[in-house]
């Protein structure tokens, strides 16, 4: 098994792959059609972003467009691996997610995350804690008080995914107690929690945040640093007594090693343009997926962070081969 290196030397492991020799590199880069492969099947958070910036990156481009192209399976692996394995000739980027930096630990992969260079990130999604609409749960503290005492079910897309991680740090920080319902993605996760069939549902914000807003399901608690503009009567779960200071998925770009720095430079610098794109912003913003942009080092700490508390939860709750 491939394993991933953690804690501070990750950025290390990461950053560090910008030395490798680059092949000769074209100066009218790009000159053909860049490829974003999106791990998963269409219709969840990775895909509806990745397509969000490929139309506002598009009208920065003149002889070239970006082009998203889903290779689902292997709960992101398929399409991890095929970005890995890609030319690293700047014209194959990986929607970046969470899960690269999961399922070398937990699964058998042919990558490793030192495999891929960080290009810019452009998303933190943060865990919100959700019922639904006729849930007798109507605060995070009516929620906990059964919590402590029984156990509630939850569905999470997947076992050993970061919703399930999540709901495993709750377990172990806030004393909750919780029976796994696992689905194979948000459209299960959605039917189960709005049809009652199950008692709260872990999603990332942006998944949910329509549903919240058309009242088909409430936000009990968001795992972000502070209360969020768009959710400023939704408290934090920090502020809940959950003590976890902020739980969100990353969502980025990054290459094969071995890519240009011009090519990486690019591509940085046009996420970097559609971050500021007012028709951008206000698109991301109305989906719920909240814009964070950083550099490739900046990249590389979010992800070095992330490894370090997900590390822990796995090693506790031996979640490796689940």
């Amino acid at each position: 098994m491939c394993k991933t290196v953690f804690g501070k030397g990750i950025v290390a492991a990461l950053l560090g792959v910008a030395l490798v020799s680059s092949p000769v590199f074209a100066a009218d880069y790009p000159s053909k059609d860049v490829r974003i492969i999106v791990p998963f099947k269409p219709g969840g958070g990775v895909d509806t972003t990745s397509r969000i910036l490929a139309e506002y990156g598009n009208k920065h481009m003149k002889n070239a467009k970006l082009v998203v192209e889903n290779r689902a399976g292997g709960g992101g692996i398929v399409g991890q691996t095929f970005a890995a394995k890609a030319k690293p000739n700047g014209y194959t980027v990986l929607a970046m997610t969470s899960s690269v930096v999961t399922n070398p630990v937990l699964k058998e992969t042919e990558y490793k995350i030192s495999d891929f260079r960080p290009v810019a990130l452009y998303n933190m999604d943060p865990e919100v804690i959700v019922v639904g609409a006729a849930s007798p749960f109507k605060t995070i503290a009516d929620l906990v008080k059964d919590a402590k005492v029984s156990p509630l079910s939850v569905t999470v897309a997947g076992i050993a995914t970061s919703h399930h991680m999540a709901g495993l740090a709750l377990e172990d920080s806030a004393g909750l107690k919780f029976t796994y319902v696992p689905t194979k993605g948000f459209g299960g996760q959605l039917q189960a929690v709005m049809g009652g069939h199950v008692q709260v549902a872990l999603f990332p914000l942006g998944e949910i945040k329509k549903h919240a807003d058309a009242g088909s399901v409430r936000i009990l608690a968001v795992a972000a640093d502070k209360r969020m503009a768009i959710l400023p009567d939704v408290p934090t779960w920090q502020e809940s007594g959950l003590n976890i200071k902020r739980w969100t998925t990353f969502r980025g770009w990054a290459v094969p090693k071995g890519t240009p720095d011009a090519a990486v430079a690019y591509l940085s610098d046009l996420l970097g343009k559609v971050s500021v794109d007012e028709g951008y912003i206000k698109q991301m913003t109305d989906y719920g997926y909240p814009i964070a942009y950083e550099d490739a080092k900046g990249f590389a700490e979010v992800v070095s962070d992330y490894a370090d508390l997900t590390d822990k939860v796995i090693k506790k709750h031996g979640l490796k081969g689940k």
